[in-house]
């Protein structure tokens, strides 16, 4: 039984983590248990009544909520932090990989293991991507959307779907992002704009609608030469909205790695604002490819998408 005992970075970076180790127990045959993803659980179709954050999931619900869960996570790490439980910290001073993972022929499945550490961060899974590919299906049924927030996205994406040739999904990741890695990646609005009047000469003979996601209020004045709709502003509702979307574009970031997962869509990532967009800049989850550039400094390591 493997149970991923500390928490790493925010939805996207949760969701890819839990999603590999998944991929990686379906190929094994091990039990996952993730207590570390208590606060979205209740977002899932695979961990809304899963008070053990289980895969494979109980036959059996069991009634839990916040509270039950952060209890839950906080007695398991307490377990792992004082070595109560076998532990295994995966360092973040290189690219995490299962296939290179030396100690997985150790793995006993009867044992209880915890792993701790940045797992599979931002693009450090890249040569696990096969198993991800090969394993996509029940993944991506695990983590459905509950009716409710399913119902919404629908309820937004059908008219899109009815009214136009093609839906662009774009992420402006601003707020925290002008912290995030020096502000690497964080793009005025202006910028952003101009990467969508590119994208709309890339599709001259089609009717294109942008659906606009944001972690920041946007003023709409400022769209005003496109033809669009803004998300919803829920966390899983603009994630799996984009994931609905024909093209994704944004900057870096696992939250639109996922819906690029989640959906099967192509997604270009705006390494550089100024670069002109291609066609062929639009890539789909299992060609991702790049460097990991490690600095002594963490807050000044980044992971350089070649692809």
């Amino acid at each position: 039984m493997l149970i991923v005992a500390a928490k790493s970075g925010q939805l996207g970076n949760r969701l890819l983590l839990f999603a590999h180790f998944i991929a990686w127990a379906i190929e094994h045959n091990f039990t996952v248990l993730n207590p570390a993803f208590e606060e979205y659980a209740e977002l899932f179709a695979g961990t809304a009544n899963n008070l053990l954050c289980c895969y494979p999931a109980p036959y059996f619900t069991t009634y839990s909520n916040r509270f039950i869960r952060n209890k839950y996570y906080k007695f398991i790490k307490y377990l792992s932090d004082r070595q109560l439980l076998t532990t295994k910290e995966i360092t973040r001073k290189e690219p995490f990989s299962w296939n290179k993972y030396r100690e997985t022929e150790k793995l006993d499945r009867a044992a209880i293991i915890c792993f701790t550490g940045w797992l599979f961060r931002d693009g450090w899974f890249v040569e696990d991507l096969p198993k991800l590919r090969q394993h996509a299906d029940p993944i991506r049924s695990y983590f459905m959307p509950v009716e409710p927030y399913k119902i919404n996205v629908n309820n937004l994406i059908a008219p899109l779907k009815n009214n136009a040739d093609i839906i662009i999904g774009i992420h402006i990741r601003q707020g925290d992002y002008d912290r995030h890695q020096n502000g690497r990646y964080f793009y005025a609005i202006e910028q952003y704009i101009a990467v969508m009047k590119a994208a709309v000469k890339l599709f001259t003979k089609n009717s294109i609608k942008f659906l606009i996601c944001s972690n920041v209020q946007q003023e709409p004045q400022l769209f005003k030469d496109f033809n669009f709709v803004f998300g919803s502003g829920h966390l899983i509702e603009d994630m799996y909205a984009l994931s609905e979307c024909d093209y994704i574009i944004g900057p870096p970031s696992s939250y639109t790695m996922w819906a690029a997962f989640y959906g099967e869509k192509p997604l270009y990532m705006m390494r550089d604002a100024r670069q002109a967009i291609n066609l062929k800049d639009f890539v789909h989850f299992y060609e991702w490819q790049g460097v990991f550039n490690y600095r002594d400094n963490w807050s000044h390591s980044f992971w350089d998408w070649t692809h």
